[in-house]
């Protein structure tokens, strides 16, 4: 995109032709780093960056002010890439398109022409056009493909956990617009701070978060966006699929777009996939305090993320609504492990996968404040992960406290995946038996649709009626059984609608009936066979019922739609509107 000169201050230039000792203040006298531009900025400055791949860091000095905030964006020649990470060279041709070299550090991926290769476990199973490295030591064996370490475009991310392409720290009122941030051995684009807007930017290839707003005591964090990026393969030291080890070793991935900490964060309009933790999370909260929470996320793209999607964690009055979430099948192919059952507990690649996850981890449980609180998810489409929507908790401390508390599941379509992952479950909403009792929670107008008879639409630690939430108009269907509900864990308890019922559960106006979605049988066929077709990731899904269908006028008119937001509809040309839920 083309970002505008400054209105409020002056206009500096950064090119690959530049040079620092220029004055900036054209492009024909630019500079030639972004680094020393951000060290000369002051409120209301627009830094405008030429089309080329810079190999350092940008890193903020100086905040911006409200209503003139300090801007780093590109100047819409091209794509403007800021790459930290470290070149490897020395490579030796070993055989065909396979070559090898040492590297300084620590590798964690190799991406050539901005495809990742794949990691595998030996030596032997690098060959030509196998699209795959391996890793011994700091030695690097990789296919280069059509390439040459000479001619291709390489990125080496490495551990180097300090190590960011554009970051801020305890910095206020700036903007990130059309930047490229890649390679990085932390996070491509995080830092610390309040009212700080990164838009169409993209974050790929770093070895952590792909654009993070980050905690720091002191710092509100709050007002931060996130509009309009593309967010891919980042969290590398988790990929492929949490079973390289890092997960195993304890933990600690990151998420692709993450709000951490922060209040009234908003992520609008992202497409975030193929990351290694999370895809789109808000985490954490201090101390029970409404200094953090209020994160929105609407209108997003986000699949194929490790562990889930979307995260809403230890944050209250959070709101998902019009995303869409969904996950391919898994190609085997693709794992550095294969699945196994000593697996499980640890970095099993089928552990997780859910579209989105309502939950609340220890360290938010124990600071003695149920959650999460007035959490609304509505309007979203769900379709191909192991679970649609899940309530998560961590811990005996955290199961004794954590509740469902005003939460809001209304008006979502989810559509599992055609048959169960070997070795794990399925279920489209999955809740937790809180030992304290949740309360004012309503599961209203969802469609929930599965196709096997392992998989439960919807399943519970516990037995029927679940205290405190009250399922309402939802219509469910399993096209293999009628026992489609469960009450334990991995549907060791099967019940049919009418015994759910009478078990006290969703006795007003739900149905177990076929809702006659029109391209249900197109996804169950393309699912079934993705690994083979060589389908694109953004293949449709139209999940409109067909006339007739008995989703049709079946829903309930639900007062929290009524949203304190502004009304003005919204728009790629009016980012910051919010719809008011009127859909």
């Amino acid at each position: 995109p083309v970002t505008p000169p400054s209105a409020t201050g002056k206009t500096y230039y950064v090119s690959p032709t530049g040079s620092d000792g220029n004055n900036g203040t054209s492009l024909a006298t630019a500079f030639a780093s972004p680094q020393h531009a951000a060290d000369v900025v002051q409120p209301g400055d627009t830094v405008l960056i030429a089309a080329g791949i810079y190999h350092g860091t940008l890193y903020a000095q100086t905040s911006g002010q409200p209503g003139k905030p300090i801007t780093f964006g590109s100047l819409g020649d091209g794509p403007v890439i800021i790459d930290p990470s470290t070149p490897v060279s020395g490579w030796t041709q070993l055989s065909g398109s396979v070559w090898q070299a040492t590297a300084s550090f620590t590798p964690v991926a190799v991406v050539i022409n901005n495809v990742p290769l794949r990691q595998v476990t030996s030596a032997s199973s690098v060959s030509s056009g196998s699209g795959n490295w391996f890793l011994s030591g700091n030695t690097i064996t990789a296919d280069f493909g059509n390439a040459t370490p000479a001619s291709a475009d390489l990125v080496v991310p490495s551990n180097n956990g300090s190590q960011t392409a554009i970051g801020w720290y305890n910095l206020n009122d700036l903007v990130f617009n059309g930047l490229t941030a890649r390679g990085a051995g932390a996070g491509g684009i995080q830092g610390y701070g309040s009212n700080v807007t990164v838009s169409n930017c993209v974050s790929e290839f770093n070895a952590k978060a792909g654009i993070a707003f980050m905690e720091m005591q002191g710092n509100a964090n709050s007002g931060n966006q996130a509009l309009y990026n593309l967010v891919y393969q980042n969290v590398l030291l988790n990929l492929p699929r949490g079973n390289n080890g890092y997960a195993n070793a304890g933990g600690g991935w990151s998420g692709g777009l993450v709000f951490s900490y922060t209040l009234n964060g908003v992520a609008r309009g992202n497409v975030v996939y193929d990351n290694g933790g999370e895809g789109i999370i808000s985490f954490g909260q201090y101390g029970g305090t409404p200094a953090t929470g209020g994160t929105l996320f609407e209108q997003n793209v986000a699949f194929d993320n490790w562990s889930m999607d979307m995260y809403i964690s230890g944050q209250p009055n959070g709101v998902a609504r019009q995303n869409i979430l969904f996950n391919h099948p898994m190609d085997p192919a693709t794992l550095m492990y294969p699945p196994s059952s000593s697996q499980w507990s640890t970095g099993s690649p089928y552990k997780f996968t859910v579209c989105f996850s309502l939950s609340d981890e220890y360290e938010a449980a124990t600071n003695g404040v149920p959650v999460p609180i007035n959490t609304q998810v509505y309007d979203n489409l769900m379709a191909g992960c192991r679970v649609g929507i899940m309530e998560y908790a961590e811990g005996s401390p955290t199961i004794a406290l954590h509740t469902l508390k005003n939460a809001l599941i209304a008006n979502n379509t989810i559509i599992l995946p055609p048959t169960t992952p070997a070795g794990t479950y399925t279920a489209g909403l999955y809740f937790l038996n809180n030992q304290t009792p949740d309360t004012n929670t309503v599961v209203a107008n969802n469609v929930i649709y599965a196709f096997d008879k392992t998989e439960p639409v919807v399943m519970m630690e516990g037995q029927a009626p679940l205290p405190g939430v009250t399922f309402s108009n939802n219509i469910y269907y399993n096209a293999a059984t009628p026992n489609a509900f469960a009450t334990a864990p991995s549907g060791s308890s099967w019940l049919t609608f009418a015994q759910w019922q009478a078990a006290g559960e969703d006795t007003s106006g739900s149905r177990f009936t076929n809702p006659q979605l029109v391209g249900v049988n197109q996804f169950q066929a393309q699912a079934s066979t993705f690994y083979n077709t060589g389908l694109s990731p953004y293949d449709p899904l139209n999940a409109a019922p067909a006339a007739g269908s008995a989703v049709i006028g079946a829903g309930i008119a639900l007062s929290p739609f009524s949203l304190s937001l502004s009304a003005t509809p919204f728009s790629s040309a009016n980012p910051n509107a919010r719809n008011a839920g009127a859909f």
